[in-house]
Protein backbone atom coordinates (compact mmCIF):
# COMPACT_ATOMS: atom_id res chain seq x y z
CA UNK A 1 0.00 0.00 0.00
CA UNK A 2 1.23 2.99 -0.96
CA UNK A 3 1.62 6.33 1.26
CA UNK A 4 -0.60 9.47 1.02
CA UNK A 5 0.65 12.46 -0.17
CA UNK A 6 2.28 14.78 2.44
CA UNK A 7 4.72 17.58 2.63
CA UNK A 8 8.65 16.77 3.81
CA UNK A 9 10.48 19.22 5.98
CA UNK A 10 14.01 18.31 7.72
CA UNK A 11 15.54 20.74 9.70
CA UNK A 12 19.28 21.48 10.48
CA UNK A 13 18.91 22.59 14.46
CA UNK A 14 16.39 21.72 17.40
CA UNK A 15 15.06 25.54 17.21
CA UNK A 16 14.39 25.23 13.68
CA UNK A 17 12.73 22.21 13.74
CA UNK A 18 10.74 23.51 16.88
CA UNK A 19 9.31 26.47 14.54
CA UNK A 20 8.32 23.69 11.81
CA UNK A 21 6.32 22.30 14.91
CA UNK A 22 5.04 24.95 16.30
CA UNK A 23 3.82 26.50 12.90
CA UNK A 24 2.45 23.38 11.27
CA UNK A 25 0.36 22.52 14.89
CA UNK A 26 -1.74 19.23 14.93
CA UNK A 27 -1.14 18.99 10.86
CA UNK A 28 2.76 17.57 11.45
CA UNK A 29 3.65 14.22 12.51
CA UNK A 30 7.34 14.04 14.42
CA UNK A 31 9.55 11.60 12.81
CA UNK A 32 12.19 10.11 14.32
CA UNK A 33 13.83 6.41 12.58
CA UNK A 34 10.97 6.43 11.17
CA UNK A 35 9.60 2.79 11.62
CA UNK A 36 6.56 3.78 12.84
CA UNK A 37 5.67 6.79 10.98
CA UNK A 38 5.57 4.88 7.84
CA UNK A 39 3.81 2.11 9.37
CA UNK A 40 1.03 4.83 11.03
CA UNK A 41 0.91 6.48 7.47
CA UNK A 42 0.92 2.80 5.24
CA UNK A 43 -2.63 1.87 7.37
CA UNK A 44 -3.94 5.09 7.22
CA UNK A 45 -3.95 5.77 10.98
CA UNK A 46 -2.29 9.25 10.33
CA UNK A 47 -2.56 10.94 7.47
CA UNK A 48 -0.60 14.13 8.62
CA UNK A 49 0.41 17.49 5.91
CA UNK A 50 3.48 17.17 7.31
CA UNK A 51 6.58 15.34 8.24
CA UNK A 52 8.68 16.60 10.56
CA UNK A 53 11.99 14.76 10.24
CA UNK A 54 14.41 15.16 13.09
CA UNK A 55 16.83 12.94 11.21
CA UNK A 56 19.38 15.90 10.55
CA UNK A 57 19.95 17.34 14.08
CA UNK A 58 22.90 16.02 14.86
CA UNK A 59 22.54 17.28 18.26
CA UNK A 60 19.85 15.20 19.32
CA UNK A 61 22.37 11.73 18.11
CA UNK A 62 24.67 12.74 20.71
CA UNK A 63 25.19 10.06 23.56
CA UNK A 64 27.56 11.76 26.91
CA UNK A 65 28.69 11.24 30.09
CA UNK A 66 29.79 14.17 32.25
CA UNK A 67 28.15 13.10 36.00
CA UNK A 68 24.59 12.20 34.85
CA UNK A 69 24.34 10.29 31.22
CA UNK A 70 22.69 12.42 28.57
CA UNK A 71 21.24 9.99 25.86
CA UNK A 72 20.09 12.31 22.55
CA UNK A 73 16.53 11.29 20.95
CA UNK A 74 18.03 10.18 17.66
CA UNK A 75 20.55 7.77 18.99
CA UNK A 76 20.00 4.72 18.14
CA UNK A 77 19.29 1.29 19.57
CA UNK A 78 22.27 -0.31 18.13
CA UNK A 79 24.12 3.09 19.12
CA UNK A 80 22.90 2.54 22.66
CA UNK A 81 24.28 -0.65 22.75
CA UNK A 82 27.71 -0.13 21.66
CA UNK A 83 28.62 3.03 23.87
CA UNK A 84 31.11 3.24 26.18
CA UNK A 85 29.25 6.00 28.26
CA UNK A 86 26.22 3.69 28.13
CA UNK A 87 28.13 0.64 29.77
CA UNK A 88 30.05 2.55 31.97
CA UNK A 89 27.15 4.71 33.58
CA UNK A 90 23.64 2.74 32.83
CA UNK A 91 24.37 -0.56 31.49
CA UNK A 92 20.45 -1.74 32.10
CA UNK A 93 19.32 0.63 29.03
CA UNK A 94 22.05 -1.00 26.65
CA UNK A 95 20.66 -4.37 27.43
CA UNK A 96 16.90 -3.09 27.12
CA UNK A 97 17.90 -1.73 23.56
CA UNK A 98 20.06 -4.68 22.42
CA UNK A 99 16.44 -6.64 22.89
CA UNK A 100 14.17 -4.07 20.55
CA UNK A 101 12.89 -5.99 17.00
CA UNK A 102 16.26 -7.10 14.74
CA UNK A 103 19.17 -5.76 14.15
CA UNK A 104 17.59 -4.02 11.18
CA UNK A 105 15.44 -2.13 13.30
CA UNK A 106 17.67 -1.44 16.37
CA UNK A 107 19.88 0.08 13.70
CA UNK A 108 17.07 2.42 12.49
CA UNK A 109 15.09 2.69 15.36
CA UNK A 110 15.65 5.65 17.56
CA UNK A 111 15.55 5.76 21.69
CA UNK A 112 13.61 8.78 21.53
CA UNK A 113 11.16 7.62 18.82
CA UNK A 114 10.31 4.23 20.73
CA UNK A 115 9.40 6.13 24.26
CA UNK A 116 7.46 8.82 22.30
CA UNK A 117 5.31 6.47 20.79
CA UNK A 118 4.63 5.27 24.26
CA UNK A 119 3.86 1.41 23.50
CA UNK A 120 3.35 -0.37 26.64
CA UNK A 121 5.21 -3.01 25.27
CA UNK A 122 8.47 -0.80 24.68
CA UNK A 123 11.29 -2.95 25.54
CA UNK A 124 13.46 0.31 26.72
CA UNK A 125 10.75 1.80 29.23
CA UNK A 126 10.79 -0.28 32.13
CA UNK A 127 14.32 -0.22 32.22
CA UNK A 128 14.20 3.67 32.31
CA UNK A 129 11.66 3.65 34.85
CA UNK A 130 13.87 1.85 37.21
CA UNK A 131 17.18 3.78 36.32
CA UNK A 132 14.97 7.10 37.00
CA UNK A 133 15.41 8.70 33.92
CA UNK A 134 14.06 11.58 32.95
CA UNK A 135 12.59 13.12 29.94
CA UNK A 136 14.63 16.51 28.46
CA UNK A 137 11.95 18.45 26.35
CA UNK A 138 12.26 21.32 24.26
CA UNK A 139 9.58 23.82 23.70
CA UNK A 140 9.13 27.74 23.05
CA UNK A 141 9.59 28.68 26.49
CA UNK A 142 12.37 26.67 26.40
CA UNK A 143 13.52 23.27 28.21
CA UNK A 144 12.14 21.36 31.32
CA UNK A 145 12.49 17.88 32.72
CA UNK A 146 10.32 15.52 33.57
CA UNK A 147 10.81 12.29 34.80
CA UNK A 148 9.56 9.19 32.91
CA UNK A 149 7.08 7.88 35.96
CA UNK A 150 5.39 11.14 34.16
CA UNK A 151 6.17 10.93 31.07
CA UNK A 152 3.72 7.62 30.00
CA UNK A 153 0.08 9.43 30.25
CA UNK A 154 -1.91 6.40 28.49
CA UNK A 155 -2.26 4.48 25.34
CA UNK A 156 0.25 5.82 23.29
CA UNK A 157 -0.08 9.27 25.39
CA UNK A 158 3.06 11.47 26.28
CA UNK A 159 3.28 14.43 28.13
CA UNK A 160 4.50 15.92 25.23
CA UNK A 161 2.83 19.04 24.29
CA UNK A 162 1.93 20.19 20.63
CA UNK A 163 4.44 22.32 20.66
CA UNK A 164 6.86 20.89 22.27
CA UNK A 165 10.06 17.73 20.98
CA UNK A 166 12.10 15.24 23.17
CA UNK A 167 15.37 16.22 22.97
CA UNK A 168 17.13 13.63 25.03
CA UNK A 169 16.84 11.20 28.08
CA UNK A 170 19.04 12.44 31.44
CA UNK A 171 19.69 8.91 33.42
CA UNK A 172 21.68 9.65 37.29
CA UNK A 173 24.37 7.59 37.37
CA UNK A 174 23.90 5.17 39.83
CA UNK A 175 24.37 4.44 43.73
CA UNK A 176 27.48 2.49 44.82
CA UNK A 177 26.37 -0.91 45.57
CA UNK A 178 23.54 -0.84 42.61
CA UNK A 179 22.87 -3.97 40.62
CA UNK A 180 20.68 -3.87 37.87
CA UNK A 181 18.71 -6.42 35.87
CA UNK A 182 16.34 -6.84 33.21
CA UNK A 183 14.32 -9.73 31.17
CA UNK A 184 11.68 -9.71 28.10
CA UNK A 185 10.30 -12.69 28.64
CA UNK A 186 7.54 -13.71 25.51
CA UNK A 187 5.97 -16.68 24.33
CA UNK A 188 6.91 -16.47 20.63
CA UNK A 189 9.60 -15.06 19.04
CA UNK A 190 12.70 -13.26 20.50
CA UNK A 191 11.55 -10.26 18.12
CA UNK A 192 7.98 -10.54 19.03
CA UNK A 193 6.17 -8.00 21.47
CA UNK A 194 6.69 -9.03 25.25
CA UNK A 195 4.54 -11.15 27.21
CA UNK A 196 6.02 -9.11 30.47
CA UNK A 197 9.46 -6.83 30.78
CA UNK A 198 10.97 -6.73 33.97
CA UNK A 199 13.66 -4.20 34.51
CA UNK A 200 15.38 -3.37 37.96
CA UNK A 201 17.80 -1.78 40.40
CA UNK A 202 18.61 -2.75 43.61
CA UNK A 203 20.79 -0.57 45.86
CA UNK A 204 22.36 -2.77 48.62
CA UNK A 205 24.08 -1.64 52.03
CA UNK A 206 26.99 -2.75 53.26
CA UNK A 207 25.14 -5.49 55.08
CA UNK A 208 22.85 -6.96 52.25
CA UNK A 209 20.08 -5.41 53.10
CA UNK A 210 18.12 -3.21 50.22
CA UNK A 211 18.27 0.57 50.90
CA UNK A 212 15.71 1.17 47.67
CA UNK A 213 14.52 -0.43 44.57
CA UNK A 214 12.89 0.64 41.05
CA UNK A 215 11.11 -1.92 39.20
CA UNK A 216 9.77 -1.37 36.07
CA UNK A 217 7.22 -3.22 34.37
CA UNK A 218 6.40 -3.71 30.80
CA UNK A 219 3.57 -5.17 28.21
CA UNK A 220 1.03 -5.43 31.49
CA UNK A 221 -0.66 -1.92 31.86
CA UNK A 222 -2.09 0.76 29.48
CA UNK A 223 1.61 1.88 29.94
CA UNK A 224 4.93 0.89 31.04
CA UNK A 225 4.66 1.09 35.05
CA UNK A 226 6.77 1.24 38.18
CA UNK A 227 6.13 -1.23 40.70
CA UNK A 228 5.73 0.90 43.32
CA UNK A 229 3.85 -1.24 45.98
CA UNK A 230 6.49 -4.14 45.53
CA UNK A 231 9.66 -1.43 45.77
CA UNK A 232 8.06 -0.02 49.43
CA UNK A 233 8.31 -3.65 50.59
CA UNK A 234 12.06 -4.32 49.65
CA UNK A 235 13.26 -1.10 51.58
CA UNK A 236 15.33 -1.67 54.35
CA UNK A 237 14.97 -5.46 54.57
CA UNK A 238 17.55 -8.44 53.58
CA UNK A 239 16.10 -10.12 50.22
CA UNK A 240 15.09 -12.85 52.08
CA UNK A 241 12.42 -15.54 50.47
CA UNK A 242 10.01 -14.11 52.06
CA UNK A 243 10.75 -10.57 51.49
CA UNK A 244 11.09 -11.44 47.65
CA UNK A 245 8.15 -13.31 47.28
CA UNK A 246 6.07 -10.72 48.81
CA UNK A 247 7.48 -8.20 46.38
CA UNK A 248 6.86 -10.32 43.18
CA UNK A 249 3.02 -10.76 44.69
CA UNK A 250 2.47 -7.11 44.61
CA UNK A 251 4.28 -6.58 41.06
CA UNK A 252 1.92 -8.80 39.82
CA UNK A 253 -0.91 -7.11 42.16
CA UNK A 254 0.52 -3.83 40.37
CA UNK A 255 -0.36 -4.65 36.76
CA UNK A 256 -3.22 -4.91 34.76
CA UNK A 257 -2.80 -6.69 31.50
CA UNK A 258 -4.48 -7.50 28.35
CA UNK A 259 -5.40 -11.32 26.82
CA UNK A 260 -3.48 -11.46 23.53
CA UNK A 261 -1.04 -13.47 21.13
CA UNK A 262 1.67 -13.85 24.26
CA UNK A 263 -1.02 -15.09 26.54
CA UNK A 264 -3.83 -14.77 28.76
CA UNK A 265 -4.07 -11.74 31.21
CA UNK A 266 -3.86 -14.01 34.17
CA UNK A 267 -0.75 -15.96 32.57
CA UNK A 268 1.01 -12.34 32.11
CA UNK A 269 0.48 -11.44 35.35
CA UNK A 270 1.94 -14.88 36.93
CA UNK A 271 4.69 -14.07 34.76
CA UNK A 272 5.31 -10.96 36.32
CA UNK A 273 5.23 -12.28 39.14
CA UNK A 274 7.35 -15.04 38.67
CA UNK A 275 10.31 -12.98 36.90
CA UNK A 276 10.30 -10.77 39.43
CA UNK A 277 11.44 -12.84 41.69
CA UNK A 278 13.92 -14.82 40.10
CA UNK A 279 15.69 -10.93 39.40
CA UNK A 280 15.55 -10.69 43.06
CA UNK A 281 16.66 -13.63 43.80
CA UNK A 282 19.77 -13.45 41.10
CA UNK A 283 20.56 -10.19 43.38
CA UNK A 284 20.21 -11.55 46.61
CA UNK A 285 22.38 -14.56 45.66
CA UNK A 286 25.14 -12.12 44.25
Amino acid sequence: MSLPRFEYRAPGTLADALAVRREAGEDALVMAGGLTTVILMRERLARPRLVLSLSEIEALRRIEANGALSIGAMATHAEIVRSPAVAAVAPLIAEACGHVGSPAIRNMGTLGGNVCHADSASDPAPALLALDAEAVIAGPRGERRLPMTGFFQGTLTTALGGDELLAAIRIPRPAAGTASRFVKYTATTAEAFATVTVAMTVVKDAAGACRSARIGLGSVASTPIRATAAESLLAGRRLTREAIDEAARAAADATSPSSNNQGSAGYRREMTRVWVRRLLEDIAAR
